[in-house]
């Protein structure tokens, strides 16, 4: 793993004195600070400018260091408490990370580190392991029921195709059963291109949606699956995967694309809106709105923006994962979505 050079060396040895503390229990105040930076999504696009349907409300840089034996770095999706005020972020190493991010006159300007917990195994409690750690997708249940701390976490993975209820501390509670075809990886195209999506919708329940279409799929198309065998056709970008869900209820979704055939040289990041009504019939075909088309070829900052959660009215998270390299950068963009009720 490549740690970023510009680490405070007080970050690393707390890190260090972390690692031989039990998981649980590292005291709040002893978590290294995150150092956030500030930054403009791009020369001529300020915090409160459009682009788009969207309004930037706030750009963070996070660095990457290792903290309670987990990297913070290649975050590859978000869930909001609002109970607890609490931005659950998770990592393809397995890492789940509490952070309380802080505002200034309605502006993203700082995230602080509140818990650093490894996922579990279900059964034997232990910390999952590669292959197994690839977490890709997240939806938080009870995250706005008004009462605290009984928020349960959705996550989906690829490798070994699987989607997992948790308890917020990483604790395993029940693995749900997969309707034909995700449940046979050889459906897939390829291990890494499985269940990167995941949300959960009121009237259709547990959500998900594979990275790439399946195999044989209808060209220009993927599919949107619930958990009881139902699918629905979505019109997928050419050259982008599905990276990201966002369930709003009523049927409505946000669906985060991103062009993965040209990662490191050129970047393209698409927010899309469905609606998805819960007496569609099955092998029904999704009609999509375009909601912002973000391009770095226009100057943009971007990376591997592939993590999304609702915050408060039309304001959302959006997360890059890094990949842990130091080439590529882990952003928190803060935006909110406009012209919506």
């Amino acid at each position: 793993m490549t740690t970023l050079s510009a680490i405070r060396p007080l970050t690393l040895s707390l890190s260090m004195m972390l690692m031989l503390l039990p998981q649980v229990t590292v005291a709040t105040d002893m978590l290294p600070a995150v150092n956030a930076k500030q930054v403009e999504f791009s020369a001529h696009l300020h915090n409160g400018d459009r682009i788009g349907k969207i309004r930037i409300l706030g750009l963070l840089q996070l660095p990457s260091f290792s903290v309670n034996n987990l990297r913070f770095a290649e975050f590859s999706d978000l869930a909001w408490d609002d109970d607890n005020g609490i931005l659950y972020a998770e990592s393809d190493q397995g890492g789940l990370f509490w952070l309380q991010p802080l505002f200034t006159n309605s502006y993203l300007t700082d995230v602080k580190l509140i818990k650093a917990l490894p996922l579990r195994e279900l059964g034997n409690g232990k910390a999952v392991r590669w292959t197994r750690t690839d977490a890709e997708g997240m939806d938080i249940v009870n995250g706005r029921n008004g009462r605290k701390n009984d928020a349960e976490l959705v996550i989906s993975f690829e490798r070994e195709q699987r989607i997992m209820r948790y308890r917020t501390d990483g604790t395993a509670i029940s693995q749900y059963a997969l309707p034909k075809p995700l449940d046979d990886i050889k459906n897939y195209h390829g291990a890494n291109k499985a269940l990167e999506a995941v949300c959960i919708d009121p009237g259709h329940g547990v959500l998900t949606a594979p990275e790439q279409p399946l195999h044989n799929e209808r060209p220009g198309y993927t599919r949107i699956f619930d958990l009881k065998g139902k699918s629905w056709y979505y019109p997928v970008t050419k050259n982008s995967g599905i990276v990201a869900m966002e369930c709003l209820g009523h049927g409505d979704i946000l669906v985060l694309e991103r062009d993965y055939l040209s990662l490191i040289v050129h970047t393209v990041i698409t927010l899309k809106k469905i609606h998805l009504p819960a007496d569609l019939p099955d092998g029904a075909t999704l009609s999509a709105e375009t909601l912002v088309r973000l391009d770095d070829s226009n100057g943009l900052r971007l990376d591997n923006f592939e993590g999304l959660t609702h915050h408060h009215g039309n304001r959302y998270f959006m997360i890059s994962d890094n990949n842990d390299n130091f080439l590529q950068r882990t952003l928190l963009l803060y935006f909110e979505i406009v012209g919506e009720k």
